[in-house]
């Protein structure tokens, strides 16, 4: 059956002004019986572990296991196939980001034990031990963790295949799905994976029909938004309901979360585990839905501004999740304290051998506003940053990386510090000044921020960020730009990563970002790359193919200019990018392309030449290009700029208890 209705949902909306106008006998009654209810159920629980007469040794562990249900986070591959396809390092941050809260809140939980102060009043999810240390340190790049263990940590509840195919889904089914049996699948999905999140949520509904789905991660946040003004649920003709309203996928979904779904996330869950029966831990979509309003009372406001989706049998039902309190990204737990660091970013290499590699963000969004990028203000939503002690915070946090095992750090953020030239100095000398520390400690290890650290470990630590052309090139004192990019390298950065996108006058003149027209793209590009050289720190580069203006000639032009830029050793690395449409972006609308992508079909063709770049798909990619032009840059890029473009091939997923050929490495 295909839901059109939808129901909106306003308990969750500035949830620090309730009670105005409302009779005060009524909260009064709701605090009794919502008193009764939840000590009726910690009671039930009590009582259930104390009747398994379990022996004293192990009574922590069988209280745990009473009063958990398994949880399984899925982040969803962009890619049905490894052939010819370009890997791009990095470990799924915008996954570990989003639990982050809520799996903080049930290692609180178990560490209390039943009680009424805990997070979780009764039943909650099974995370609760964290990696230990000599588990960090052996794990593998492979995302594919070991699901056997009698009592997972918070690591081992993750898959992350990286491809998705035939043998990837039966190891799936096998050896993670029918041995973890959750009662909870919570799936990340980005644009391009959102037709393998479709395909792994009914895999999942096949073999464990009552499992509750939950699809969160970028493509339900640029499909998804609540207009506060017109108190309206905007769904994009993209979005995972949109498809389920005009009949494209069946219901797969429980659940969506989408906006800032730190908090609300959690919520979901607590929802969940309220809703569950104490005794067989079974729940029902129905009752969740039915409680997310019911229980709303015993939440307090959450910073942030989130939706939560939920399927009905007849209706589609949103439940905004918004209040004036600010969302700070320096209070949010540590993403990597549940989860172990896997990256290897071949960028950062000591002795020839490859860095293991954490990534950080302090901010979630760009504030340009480039009409093709997915990672703008406009439409992420808003611009969130780190606030609260942010430079002290942001060098806690790489600390503790390198504790982790981390030996290199790449920031992911847009722009490093957001643009902030003043808070990339002061960051730097800060980081800086922990070096000399490092350097000059009589001992081998030294103390930083309540961590025994092995001095040599934050001396030998590399990293790298990413800026714009004109952020550093066209700033009125350049001398700001050179001594940011100093600082930067005394404190230890290498790399730094921008993005050129294009070298054609007639292209990059109606991109955003290029904001000083008085002088001419090219010389800002080799001005910035030149103050890099000056600063010792090497510069790898993003070119995007198919934005407005672009021809053959273009194309030519922009190949061109970018190999004489490699051929001086300005530039390390060049990626070549085609644009690729997203959901929300306001190149996707120019191009009347909202409702003709399709993010959600299995059976179309993922083949050469669009496996050879990042995201692209035969049904997103611009109309700015034909088939033969992507060949054609396929084959220029490969010829001209040789290898130092970023061609890093992914290897062949090896499933955990695969015999490997010696040829295969």
């Amino acid at each position: 059956m295909v839901q059109r209705e939808i129901t909106l949902h306003h308990e969750y909306e500035h949830m620090q002004e309730r009670g105005t106008g409302v009779p005060e006998s009524l909260p009064r009654f709701l605090e009794r019986f919502l008193g009764r209810f939840l000590s009726g159920r910690r009671q039930a629980l009590l009582e259930q572990v104390r009747n398994a007469h379990v022996p004293v040794p192990d009574y922590e562990n069988q209280e745990w296991k009473a009063r958990s249900y398994p949880v399984l986070s899925i982040l969803a591959p962009v890619m049905a196939t490894n052939a010819g396809k370009i890997e791009f390092p990095g470990d799924p941050m915008c996954l570990y980001t989003a639990l982050s809260y809520a799996v903080d809140q049930v290692v609180q939980t178990r560490q209390r034990g039943i009680c009424a102060d805990a997070p979780y009043n009764d039943l909650c999810p099974q995370w609760g031990e964290l990696p230990s240390a000599e588990y960090r340190a052996q794990v593998d790049t492979n995302g594919i963790r070991q699901y056997g263990g009698r009592l997972l940590n918070t690591d081992q509840t993750v898959f992350d295949p990286r491809i998705w195919n035939d043998k990837v889904r039966d190891y799936f089914v096998n050896k993670v799905l029918l041995v973890m049996r959750p009662k909870v699948v919570l799936i990340s999905a980005v644009s391009p994976a959102h037709r393998y999140a479709i395909d792994i949520a009914r895999t999942v509904r096949t073999h464990l029909p009552d499992c509750i789905l939950v699809l969160g991660g970028r493509h339900t946040d640029e499909t998804i938004h609540y207009d506060r003004l017109s108190t309206r649920l905007i769904l994009e003709p993209s979005s995972s309901v949109s498809r389920i309203f005009d009949g494209s996928i069946q219901p797969v979904f429980d659940f969506l979360v989408a906006g800032d779904g730190y908090y609300a996330l959690d919520l979901l869950l607590k929802v969940i585990s309220l809703s569950m029966e104490i005794d067989s831990k079974s729940v029902t979509k129905q009752r969740v839905l039915e409680n997310l309003s019911a229980l709303a009372s015993l939440f307090g406001p959450m910073p942030g501004n989130a939706t939560i989706v939920g399927i009905g049998a007849d209706a589609v039902h949103a439940w905004p999740v918004y209040s004036r309190l600010k969302l700070d990204l320096a209070v949010l737990p540590s993403p990597y304290s549940a989860f172990a660091i896997r990256a290897l970013f071949p960028i950062f290499q000591r002795d020839g051998q490859v860095l293991r590699t954490a990534h950080f963000m302090v901010t979630n969004s760009c504030p340009f506003h480039c009409c093709f990028c997915s990672e703008g203000v406009t439409v992420v939503g808003g611009f969130v940053s780190f606030h609260a002690d942010e430079i002290e915070t942001a060098l806690e946090r790489v600390v503790e990386y390198v504790s982790y095992g981390a030996e290199a750090i790449f920031f992911d953020d847009s722009i490093f510090w957001g643009g902030n030239i003043g808070a990339v100095i002061n960051f730097s000398r800060e980081l800086a000044r922990i070096r000399q520390l490092a350097e000059s400690s009589v001992s081998r290890t030294i103390r930083l921020y309540g961590r025994e650290i092995e001095a040599e470990k934050i001396l030998n630590l590399q990293w790298g960020a990413q800026f714009t052309v004109d952020l550093l090139a066209s700033r009125r004192r350049p001398d700001e730009s050179m001594l940011a990019l100093q600082e930067m390298r005394k404190a230890g950065c290498v790399y730094l990563y921008v993005g050129i996108e294009s070298m054609a006058a007639p292209v990059i003149e109606m991109v955003h970002k290029n904001i000083n027209r008085e002088q001419a793209w090219e010389e800002r590009v080799r001005i910035l790359l030149g103050m890099a050289r000056m600063a010792g720190i090497a510069v790898g580069s993003s070119v995007l193919f198919g934005l407005d203006g672009e021809t053959r000639a273009t194309i030519e032009e922009t190949v061109s200019k970018v190999e004489e830029l490699l051929a001086e050793d300005l530039l390390s690395i060049a990626s070549p990018n085609i644009l690729t449409y997203h959901p929300n972006t306001e190149i996707t609308a120019l191009h009347g392309m909202k409702d003709k992508m399709d993010y959600h079909s299995l059976g179309l063709e993922n083949r050469p030449p669009y496996v050879y770049f990042e995201e692209a798909f035969p049904a997103v990619v611009s109309k700015n290009l034909t088939e033969e032009d992507i060949w054609f840059i396929h084959a220029q890029t490969s010829e001209r700029w040789g290898n130092k473009r970023n061609t890093n091939p992914m290897p062949e997923v090896f499933l955990p208890g695969e015999v490997v050929d010696a040829d295969d490495g």
